[in-house]
């Protein structure tokens, strides 16, 4: 009987190779679990920036659409702070810097062709300022005198 309870003494510990293959199934699942927040938290900064471009293109639509027809009407831009609820604030004349504290997004509007009579063609383009890229395409939209 002395024999068994050697071999259960020589069976309770655990190798290095145990020890090692554990150690790498730990880390495998640790960078999986970092991977996927670091992948979450870069989608939903993305998501972010564009909700907040589409939300800027239709508000700046709506503002064409509701002014008043001219034939001379200037080109402007105004700048968002996508975190301040105190935007927007025009620009310092078109294509404007936007100075000032915590602006992530200008918004260019401008009338690419002359007006021909009584139709207008406005173009919004959204510019991020962190890097100086546009923000999708630029929206173009038709404005009538009635």
């Amino acid at each position: 009987m002395p024999r068994v309870k050697d071999r259960r003494r020589a069976q309770a510990g655990t190798t290095l190779i145990e020890l090692l293959v554990s150690l790498m199934i730990v880390g495998i699942a640790l960078v999986l679990i970092v991977g996927t927040f670091s992948t979450g938290l870069l989608d939903a900064t993305l998501a972010k920036r564009d909700t907040a471009a589409q939300a800027i293109v239709q508000y700046e639509m709506d503002k064409v659409g509701a002014s008043t027809f001219s034939v001379s009407a200037p080109n402007y831009s105004d700048c968002f702070a996508t975190d301040n609820p105190s935007s927007p604030v025009p620009a310092s004349g078109y294509r404007g810097s936007c100075t000032g504290g915590g602006y992530s997004i200008r918004a260019d509007v401008e009338q690419p062709s002359p007006s021909s009579g009584s139709l207008q063609m406005w173009t919004v383009t959204t510019t991020s300022l962190s890097d100086g890229l546009r923000i999708g395409t630029p929206i173009s939209i038709y404005k009538a005198n009635r």
